[in-house]
């Protein structure tokens, strides 16, 4: 072989160690500045006997015998590996966002939502569209075993009877289905009451916290500006005590340029008891408050500041990164991954009047209105817009991208929000997600036996 895939093998230094991932297998290797270099090397077009002969040049007796070792790994397909045939899949409903609530009594500044109100008029859902929704989800799954819904908002919880009928509906029209339910919300009147009805119903909650109190309350305040932590503080600690046993929640947190420093706010989260958190970037076309390229050196070093905590800490065993959650056994599982997240196939999002969008993060775009929950799908242009840009290779960025397989192209609302396209991706977004996929894979190494 003359010539080596440039897409084919990712290297990349963390925490001051040097590491190469196979893109299509999956497979994962440490090693050491010679090996480091030789890849390199084959990366930039020099063939094997060359790359042999400059790190001899470089490294002296140190290099002795790489070449043969990383021939051989090629020779077994453990790097370097060939591409596999992909092909579009056809794609079936299987989940439902109840945008149950477009109101709000929070008024977080960067809220993608509008505060709660999606950028028009505040309203609950009736019972009459939820109802018409869990019929719509039934009948248009293709009678799959397990079908999802999660309540969404505005704040889901000011319509909390509203949920209670709508999982009791749910579970005696349809007893047959596995239902999944979960539910997105700041916490704030997440009494005993509701929880202990949510955790008996086996409702999964994501909780919105982004850190200690300081970073917290810079975004997340009432209308009058007040500071959220105190408010939820207690109903958060009262979920992460009650479902110890469980991993039926999540602590979701939002960082910002304003607040990037995302070990120190996990920290803070796990010293309130939390077990299972999340930190995403926020995404807005605010410049106060958006992430910069100029952001992303001291970012990195937070990741790997972050990094080193959870290996130390007991992460993996005892709580749970989300991002840090990455299989290095069985490899990206390619044919799911080539197909994106589902939005406005897979995947839809129903109004409280009941007009269907493609997720939740369209709700009031009305160029992305699909139709609604009672006369179903009509704009079909759009959808097929959606099953396009579903299609990782259909999007010629990411088609070649090295993270390609771990992010599946990325969310489709962000690259919408930023470049008004659903097939160009977020430029900043890309770059902190492979950021984030390099420190899941040493973490994996860490965690694996790799030592600290």
């Amino acid at each position: 072989m003359s010539s080596f895939d440039k897409g084919a093998v990712h290297i990349f230094t963390f925490c001051g160690e040097r590491f190469a991932v196979d893109i299509n297998t999956g497979s994962f290797l440490c090693v050491d500045e010679p090996s480091y270099k030789f890849i390199e090397l084959l990366l930039n077009g020099d063939s094997p006997e060359i790359a042999e002969e400059r790190i001899k040049e470089i490294y002296g007796d140190e290099s002795s015998g790489v070449a043969r070792e990383i021939e051989s790994l090629i020779e077994s397909g453990v790097i370097f590996s060939k591409s596999i045939p992909y092909f579009q899949s056809t794609l079936m409903l299987k989940s439902l966002c109840l945008n149950v609530s477009h109101m709000c009594n929070f008024s977080c500044s960067y809220c993608f939502a509008k505060k709660g109100s999606y950028g028009g008029r505040e309203g609950i859902m009736s019972v009459e569209v939820a109802q018409k929704s869990i019929e719509y989800l039934v009948k248009h799954s293709s009678e799959a075993p397990q079908l999802e819904v999660d309540f969404f908002g505005g704040e889901p919880l000011l319509a909390y009877p509203l949920i209670q009928e709508t999982i009791g509906y749910a579970k005696k029209k349809y007893p047959e289905i596995k239902w999944r339910f979960t539910l997105t919300t700041n916490a704030s009147i997440l009494d005993k009451e509701k929880e202990d009805f949510l955790y008996d119903n086996d409702v999964s909650i994501v909780l919105s916290l982004d850190g200690g109190r300081a970073v917290n309350d810079t975004f997340r305040v009432t209308g009058n500006g007040k500071g959220t932590f105190d408010i939820v503080v207690p109903h958060i600690r009262y979920v992460a005590e009650h479902r110890k046993q469980s991993e039926g929640y999540y602590v979701r947190g939002t960082y910002t340029h304003r607040t990037l420093s995302i070990s120190d706010s996990v920290k803070a989260l796990r010293e309130l008891g939390c077990k299972f958190i999340s930190l995403e970037p926020v995404v807005t076309d605010n410049e106060d408050i958006s992430i910069k390229e100029s952001d992303l050196e001291d970012l990195r070093e937070e990741y790997e500041k972050l990094a080193k905590f959870y290996v130390e800490s007991g992460g993996g065993r005892e709580w749970k990164f989300f991002h840090f959650n990455i299989d290095t056994e069985a490899g990206p599982c390619i044919q799911k991954r080539v197909n994106g997240c589902g939005a406005g196939v897979e995947y839809l999002a129903i109004s409280p009047c009941g007009d269907i969008y493609p997720c939740h993060q369209f709700d009031g775009i009305s160029s992305m209105k699909l139709g609604d929950i009672f006369s179903g799908i009509v704009e079909d242009k759009v959808q097929q817009r959606f099953k396009d840009a579903n299609y990782l290779f259909n999007k010629s960025k990411c088609a070649t991208c090295w993270a390609r397989f771990y992010c599946s192209g990325g969310c489709l609302a962000n690259n919408y929000r930023i470049n008004d396209d659903l097939m160009e991706p977020y430029g900043i977004g890309c770059k902190i997600q492979k950021m984030r996929i390099e420190a899941a894979l040493y973490v994996q190494y860490r965690l694996n036996g790799g030592g600290i």
